[in-house]
């Protein structure tokens, strides 16, 4: 049964070389704090699942890990083609291969961890039929694993800084603070659509266009200061990926602090969101084992 691990027991074999029998009891089906505290003594199967997800990822490639490098360049050198040279769009001042590509890392580690979390649950079925563990741990896997991704891209971008002549000074320690709401929402989003699309496979076809949809939603390709300063704010934090971008720019083309304000209240509405994508997840999951 796919529901939360209660009262794990395991019984005493009544003769000798019997085994011992482990009795999963259906849970609840909502978010609690039995829940969670099952989620942390599982966490090693959670490394585990991201480390296999890693390596499914990039099997038989020939660069490996490289492509969560040249697909962030590429896509940077293409939009400094179009938009930097051709259309002029603003980059802070700064060269606009370098403003595109400090949007992209981010975006790219998005994208691609939303996309594989949502699809994860459908992927590994055969598994959740056969073996007991929280089903979290799948899109929460997907999440983790999406980070070896990230490190690339960040050693690339502080590369492409140094080559620009882009300040680089202790400022660059607080990247991981711009990008945990970035994570934190991707979180959210994994375990809320993970579930929704166990039961509705609609999800996998939408999700790609959504994402194609908030490549220009979101400062990607464009600065945070083109939205009107009335509804930047509450743009920045509705969308914790702009906050993210915003904040990795200030980092990566400025020198300068990111704002911390923003970063936090960006971080406190994903986490907002992480507790209502949980919660969703809890109450779909007794289901899962009869709709994959």
């Amino acid at each position: 049964m796919s529901g939360a691990l209660t009262a794990p027991e395991a019984a005493m074999p009544s003769r000798p070389g019997e085994k011992p029998v482990l009795e999963v009891t259906g849970g609840p089906g909502r978010a609690s704090w039995s829940a969670l505290a099952e989620l942390a003594a599982f966490r090693g199967v959670l490394w585990a699942f991201a480390l296999r997800d890693v390596k499914v990822k990039y099997k038989q490639a020939a660069i490996g890990i490289g492509w969560a490098v040249l697909q962030p360049v590429l896509a940077a050198l293409v939009f400094a083609l179009f938009l930097g040279r051709y259309a002029g769009v603003a980059s802070e001042g700064a060269p606009y291969a370098l403003f595109a590509l400090a949007g992209l890392v981010a975006w790219t580690y998005f994208s691609g961890a939303s996309a594989t979390a949502m699809e994860s649950l459908v992927s590994d079925q055969a598994l959740l039929r056969k073996i007991y563990f929280p089903r979290e741990v799948v899109p929460l896997a997907a999440v983790v694993a999406g980070l070896v991704d990230l490190v690339p891209g960040v050693v690339v971008l502080l590369l492409a800084a140094l080559a620009y002549g882009a300040p680089v000074g202790a400022s660059w320690a607080a990247l991981p603070l711009a990008f945990a709401p970035l994570v934190t929402f991707g979180a959210a989003l994994g375990l809320g659509l993970s579930a929704v699309n166990v039961y509705y496979r609609d999800v996998r076809y939408a999700l790609p266009f959504v994402l194609q949809l908030g490549l220009f939603a979101s400062p990607v390709v464009y600065s945070l200061d083109a939205v009107p300063e009335s509804w930047r704010t509450f743009y920045a934090i509705a969308n914790p990926v702009a906050a993210a971008i915003d904040g990795t720019r200030e980092i990566v083309l400025h020198g300068s602090w990111p704002r911390f304000a923003l970063l936090g209240a960006a971080l406190a509405w994903s986490l907002l969101l992480l507790v209502g994508g949980y919660t969703l997840f809890k109450r779909l999951e007794r289901g899962f084992s009869d709709r994959v």
